[in-house]
């Protein structure tokens, strides 16, 4: 309380009255001890702002500890972040009322970096013998992926990866590689299949005689970007996309080398350009991530946010 207002006690004055000439910084020598309280006001009582600003902070390890015992609140949805406002039983975020602005100051987000995942990325077909080999989910370097594949189809075919290409060189008769679910090939560097089957299935062929070299260099990158959905916040405050979700903010996926740590933190802020909604009362946030536009879900999956509020004073 730096800037306070003294006036005499013995001078009668209007109490609703202020000159602002009066307003003087605090004394460093006041006497100790001395009950000053009467003759001060505080200056912070002068200003009535229409609107404040609070920033809470949340994570999924906080959602762990607020619900372990309550497990009836909890979403059955693999993929929801539900963060209920008015159970916190310690007090530190209740409620929210009157709120007309919504924004992502921070991120950290960790979570297992899969090059491999289950469903996605983790098969491959030969068309011959109607097998499909599936790779376990997990991270893998690109050596450790050919050694993974070159298990999985036991001596049929092998792939090798010498001068930052990978070859694949058959080791019995010929062998078709399927296009069907073909991204764990396309991220070996296998985007052309220039051959077609009866049912007009493509593919590529490898012979003993004759290995077939990838089309381009591999590339195990887990993602591009992270979007940060959050259900309850109007669609006009939010970045406009074409599948219509509530898209807070979209972050870089940028993590450091040997980490899987991704950090974003806003730099900068302009509050005169701010989307600003009709006020709306909060009693949850219901979070979603999207990673490249597939929704993951929230099992081992670490992440904190930073949101800040623009509440209206009324």
């Amino acid at each position: 309380m730096d800037n306070l207002f003294l006036f005499d006690e013995n001078e009668e004055i209007d109490k609703d009255h202020i000159n602002e000439n009066d307003i003087i910084h605090r004394r460093t020598n006041i006497q100790e001890c001395v009950d000053n309280r009467q003759g001060i006001y505080d200056i912070s009582k002068l200003i009535n702002k229409d609107v404040s600003r609070e920033n809470i902070l949340l994570s999924t390890n906080d959602l762990q500890q607020l619900y372990d015992n309550d497990t009836q609140h909890l979403s059955h949805d693999s993929h929801k972040l539900i963060f209920d406002l008015s159970m916190n039983n310690l007090g530190g975020i209740t409620y929210k009322k009157n709120v007309i602005g919504f924004r992502l100051n921070e991120c950290i987000f960790t979570a297992p970096v899969y090059t491999i995942q289950k469903g996605i990325n983790d098969t491959i077909k030969i068309i011959d013998d109607a097998n499909i080999y599936v790779i376990s989910e997990g991270y893998y370097t690109m050596s450790t992926l050919i050694i993974a594949i070159n298990s999985k189809l036991s001596g049929s075919a092998t792939l090798s990866y010498p001068n930052d290409n990978v070859i694949i060189t058959a080791t019995s008769d010929t062998i078709k590689f399927s296009n069907e679910n073909s991204k764990l090939l396309y991220s070996l560097g296998f985007h052309e299949f220039p051959c077609h089957d009866k049912d007009d299935v493509k593919y590529f062929t490898v012979t003993a005689a004759k290995p077939y070299v990838a089309d381009t260099y591999p590339s195990l990158i887990i993602g591009t970007y992270l979007d940060v959905v959050v259900d309850e916040i109007p669609y006009g405050a939010c970045k406009q996309n074409p599948r219509g979700l509530n898209i807070i903010h979209r972050l870089p996926v940028r993590t450091e080398s040997d980490s899987s740590i991704i950090y974003y933190k806003s730099n900068f802020i302009d509050y005169e350009h701010q989307y600003l909604f009709p006020p709306i009362n909060l009693s949850q946030l219901t979070v979603r991530i999207y990673m490249d536009g597939e929704e993951l879900p929230r099992d081992n999956l670490t992440i904190s946010f930073e949101f800040e509020l623009t509440i209206l004073n009324k």
